[in-house]
């Protein structure tokens, strides 16, 4: 197996849910975390790290759920569980997710005394209207005072902004992004609003009842893109825009194509073989279960929370281009085959070649050092590329 040196961790609950998520967490109406959960989650960090020969990371990046509602004796307590074990290198990413309304000076000071070196901040937009119709905890109030506090951070700042949301105007999303930028984020995220059929958004749109023009929404994105380059930040990836040096490392591992373990009910990891096959082994969306397994004296007699996955060869070289390609550096010839042993898939290179002679694929350099991207224009048609390789 390869080694691994990023680690995901997932809280899966939140205060209430928004109407467009469609990440597994679980609302409890209240701003904490269960402590029994916070146990097993290190329990399963103490058993899992040393298991798979994890001694030094990288990058950890804690999500959810809402993250931010964990309590400081809580971030201590992972944090301490995780440092018992591992190293961290001198110029480790240290992320955790929150969420605006949760954004104190005490809470920046908590993240500060246990590592955390950047905050990645859902404001989501500044338009009222917006916020109340996603069912969105922070209004327009609280996410202007998160921005004040959060402009103080000492660390990396990114912010997350969804582009489309019902009752958005141009204007709103503009003005949106001004106030994001007074903040002067290192990084910006910023997708597209996705209806996804088991959210309460999806079932409305199923309805009818949700009236989205998903034309304006394209052409927002556009001009709010262009407005971040003229600011400075650049488009690393399909949604993600920052200033040189701050890209999120975290996330470049996933679009590289590299190994990440992943703690916590609802996490997945992959661990990579030097073959270009996987392991994936993704955790239950069992809360209950999850505590159960990590907890018991005897995890041989409880219920298993793990799903595992072999991941073969051909599924791992679609993987690899499907998030290779969302970046618009795009993929390394020589990286593929680095990671594969073996040269570029005929069918997949004639349809890169195919696009390039329609424009929309770059191909630079010369075999075997190619470099191969989508581009400004194909990369807006990375699914239609992905079922033509197939």
């Amino acid at each position: 197996m390869l080694p691994v040196y990023s680690l995901y961790i997932h809280i899966p609950f939140c205060v209430s849910k928004c109407k467009y998520c469609d990440f597994f967490s679980v609302a409890t109406g209240k701003k904490k975390v269960s402590q029994t959960y916070i146990d097993a989650l290190c329990k399963e960090l103490s058993v899992r790290l040393p298991e798979n020969n994890i001694h030094s990371l990288k990058t950890i990046y804690i999500g959810g759920g809402t993250p931010s509602l964990l309590s400081h004796v809580q971030l201590v307590q992972i944090f301490s569980t995780i440092k018992s074990i591992v190293t961290m290198t001198d110029d480790a990413e240290i992320t955790i997710e929150v969420n605006p309304d949760d954004v104190t000076q005490n809470l920046l000071t908590s993240f500060k005394q246990v590592g955390v070196n950047r905050i990645s901040c859902g404001i989501q937009s500044m338009c009222n209207e917006s916020l109340r119709y996603a069912s969105r905890r922070a209004d327009l109030f609280n996410n202007k005072k998160a921005l004040d506090i959060l402009k103080g951070w000492e660390g990396k700042l990114s912010l997350d902004i969804i582009c489309g949301l019902p009752e958005e105007t141009e204007q709103s999303f503009m003005t949106c992004l001004k106030d994001l930028l007074e903040a002067e984020p290192d990084h910006i995220s910023m997708y597209s609003l996705t209806i996804e059929d088991e959210t309460p958004f999806g079932q409305l749109y199923n309805e009818g009842k949700l009236n989205l023009d998903f034309d304006f929404s394209d052409s927002l994105w556009i001009k709010a893109k262009e407005y971040l380059s003229d600011k400075g930040y650049f488009q690393y990836e399909v949604s993600n825009f920052s200033r040189k040096g701050f890209e999120c490392k975290h996330n470049l591992v996933y679009w590289n194509h590299e190994g990440y373990l992943g703690c916590g009910c609802g996490a997945t990891g992959s661990l990579y073989k030097e073959d270009g096959t996987a392991i994936r082994i993704s955790n239950k969306n069992n809360i209950n279960l999850y505590c159960n397994y990590w907890l018991s004296v005897s995890r041989e007699n409880a219920e298993n929370p793990q799903n595992i996955e072999m991941v073969n060869l051909s599924d791992s070289i679609f993987e690899y281009f499907m998030m290779g390609l969302r970046k618009v550096s795009g993929v390394q010839e020589k990286d593929f085959v680095d990671k594969f042993r073996m040269e570029i898939p005929e069918n997949i290179l004639n349809v890169l070649m195919s696009w390039n002679r329609k424009n929309l694929c770059e191909i630079t350099g010369y075999a075997p050092q190619r470099t191969f991207t989508l581009g400004i224009n194909g990369i807006l048609y990375l699914n239609k590329f992905l079922e033509e390789i197939l």
